[in-house]
């Protein structure tokens, strides 16, 4: 059930981002670092861990996770971002900084 509404979380993400202009790709069975990839018309690369709460703010990432995420992307030039997912909105944060971005 937890995996179920993990996965419904990140195509809600993925869904947000292309609606923001960006070309998505997901991480086939939610494994690795970055749950969604984003790229922008730009030249950014968003590299995106999801975390999801039907209850409340959502967990943040894990010190392990953050450091799997950021060191990812800075190997790809891209901005690791994590994005907390509840029933009714989608925030996204840079796990580098803690800063809000908006895509």
């Amino acid at each position: 059930m937890v995996l179920v509404k993990g996965l419904k979380a990140e195509d809600r993400v993925a869904n947000s981002l292309r609606r923001a202009g960006a070309s998505v790709q997901q991480s086939p069975g939610s494994r690795g670092s970055a749950d969604v990839i984003a790229n922008w018309k730009s030249g950014k690369e968003w590299m995106t861990q999801v975390k999801y709460s039907g209850l409340g703010k959502p967990a943040g990432l894990s010190s392990r996770e953050r450091q799997n995420l950021v060191s990812r992307a800075e190997r790809n030039d891209a901005t690791p971002i994590l994005a907390q997912v509840t029933p009714t909105k989608i925030e996204y944060t840079s796990a580098k900084t803690g800063r809000g971005l908006k895509p």
